[in-house]
């Protein structure tokens, strides 16, 4: 394992030291309403894209599951689940959240997945490849997820993007361009069939989720109203976005 390997691994096992849920979203989220939040936008995205893929059943893997909570939604919905990440820390959580019902979890050292080539039906990933700050490392790693997919199977990544490239210090993590995301799915053998902004970093009405003053039952308008403005506005010069990238193996 390189350097920047065991960097990365001991940051998510500090992170995994504190709350599970605010291990993998945002640290800072005393409350939790915010990642709980974010959370939903994530779980529905990849539910209407594996219903739209037809993956109603088959080995999915979700790559950098972090404590799990990624993962359950997708065992909730009757999937087997293979759970990767760097992080044996985060790893000890998702065991617990999921304990032993029709998944599997392994760490990873960020580079390869212990996976036989052509095992998977699917595969999803939330903003973990932003932390792969060398574009090299994160092709690499999306070849590995590429060779374990059945032909045609879809995979399904979120990940933060900005009009320019731009590197964070939280991590470190690196807010990639679009072209730049396409372009890496392009080189791993990806052919991408989607890209969709799901919403704005900074859209004003999440401090008021973080605050508690936008109640739970307020959260599907939000949502609804955040990827409307998204899908008319695109990538904002001042912001980043998640963006939702659908590709096929």
């Amino acid at each position: 394992m390189s350097d920047s390997d065991r960097q990365l691994r001991a940051y998510w096992d500090d992170l995994s030291r504190i709350d599970p849920d605010a291990a993998i979203i945002d640290p800072n989220d005393r409350r939790g309403s915010k990642n709980r939040y974010l959370a939903g936008v994530r779980d529905t995205a990849f539910r209407d894209g594996l219903q739209r893929y037809v993956v109603n059943s088959g080995i999915l893997l979700d790559l950098g599951c972090g404590t799990g909570s990624s993962t359950r939604p997708l065992l909730d919905a009757g999937h087997a689940v293979i759970g990767i990440d760097i992080s044996r820390g985060l790893l000890r959580h998702a065991r617990n959240r999921c304990g032993d019902e029709n998944c599997v979890f392994a760490a990873t050292d960020g580079r390869r997945l212990p996976i036989a080539d052509a095992a998977l039906d699917a595969a999803t990933v939330y903003v973990v490849l932003s932390y792969l700050i060398e574009d090299d490392r994160a092709r690499d790693l999306l070849e590995s997820v590429r060779r374990a997919l059945k032909p045609g199977a879809p995979l399904l990544m979120i990940e933060q993007v900005r009009k320019h490239r731009r590197l964070t210090s939280d991590g470190p993590k690196v807010q990639r361009t679009l072209s730049e995301w396409r372009a890496l799915l392009s080189s791993a053998g990806f052919t991408v069939e989607l890209t969709r902004v799901l919403r704005h970093g900074r859209f004003p009405t999440t401090p008021l989720i973080a605050a508690g003053l936008a109640p739970p039952e307020t959260w599907p308008f939000i949502a609804r109203l955040e990827a409307r403005i998204a899908a008319a506005t695109g990538i904002l010069p001042w912001d980043y976005a998640e963006v939702l990238f659908e590709a096929r193996a």
